[in-house]
């Protein structure tokens, strides 16, 4: 097995939350035929101490035989470790572990946006989401400048729905549904979305002012098991990638977006989401030509969560072209 060169650090006692962990990464392989596949792998113990959730594969950039090169991975509550995994043409597998003891929590104030207003009809140009962009909401035009930037899109599917733009395929509705939206797009995002969520709700929304706060709401009301007052809800390993269906109604409902990796749709699920961001849903109207306004606060991270999960983005697939 050769050896995996990832500087003079692999094991870090504690880092900040919100932080990146560079990691350089050297290696020759002895094996003629060079280098078939390279990847790493991010895993995360934020559900439990006694769960360890892995993120998919990362492809890391390789040369033949040679890779010389800088990986970049955020610094998330429950980060244990980052796996290099190299695999070489004459069957031979080399991996080296970059171990975190400790992530130091963040609490700095959430960014909060209120009364965000997007429309499912592409023509009010408000269907287009990016929670970090100085500009949150925009339409079509702009999004084929800031792929890469979307959290979600509003679709209409008898009511007001929220997906992430790699769900534009997940059966042939969804697909209908946003194909008009997303015509011309080559990068496609992976965010986290949840169902609605009683204890996503204006109480618990207003409570949280801080990223500490946030982390402490999702740990005991989202994730905890039931007997000790959570919803036993593994956001951090959840499948799931569009909003519930919102009608007309002034009812406030929330749910859970989050940010991280995953598989190609079309391969088995492997799942990892490490940032989260809580939405309100405060009203939705439909207009006159059947399409739906819906009108929502978000708080989330103050760092720019959708800049440090860019690593399993997607291209449009077949038989579900763009």
């Amino acid at each position: 097995m050769t050896p995996i060169n990832v500087g003079s650090t692999d094991s870090y006692a504690s880092l900040p939350e919100n932080s990146m962990l560079s990691i350089p990464i050297k290696y020759n392989s002895t094996c003629d035929s060079g280098i078939a596949s390279a990847v790493y792998k991010v895993v995360n113990n934020r559900a439990s101490d006694i769960t360890l959730v892995q993120s998919p594969g990362v492809p890391i950039s390789f040369n033949g035989k040679v890779i010389d090169t800088t990986i970049k991975v955020p610094v998330r509550k429950g980060l244990m470790s980052v796996v290099i995994i190299i695999n070489d043409k004459c069957g031979h597998i080399s991996s080296k572990s970059v171990d975190v003891k400790s992530v130091v929590p963040s609490s700095s104030t959430v960014k909060t946006l209120t009364n965000v207003v997007m429309s499912t009809d592409p023509a009010d140009n408000q269907n287009f989401f990016s929670f970090y962009e100085p500009t949150p909401v925009f339409g079509q035009a702009v999004a084929l400048t800031k792929q890469s930037r979307i959290d979600f899109i509003a679709i209409n599917m008898s009511g007001a729905r929220f997906i992430a733009t790699n769900a534009y395929a997940a059966d042939a509705n969804y697909y209908n549904a946003s194909k008009g939206a997303l015509a011309g797009f080559t990068t496609l995002n992976y965010t986290f979305l949840s169902a609605t969520k009683a204890y996503v709700n204006s109480a618990n929304f207003d409570a949280i002012s801080t990223e500490a706060d946030l982390a402490k709401y999702l740990q005991d009301t989202v994730i905890a098991i039931s007997p000790l007052g959570g919803a036993n809800y593994n956001i951090i390993n959840a499948d799931r990638r569009v909003s519930d269906v919102y009608g007309v109604s002034n009812t406030t409902k929330g749910f859970v977006i989050g940010w991280g990796y995953r598989s190609h749709p079309t391969a088995t699920a492997a799942i990892l989401t490490e940032s989260f961001a809580l939405v309100l849903v405060k009203s939705v109207t439909q207009k006159a030509n059947g399409q739906y306004v819906i009108t929502f606060d978000i708080k989330g991270p103050a760092a720019d969560q959708r800049a440090a999960y860019s690593a399993t983005t997607i291209a449009p697939y077949a038989p579900y072209p763009l």
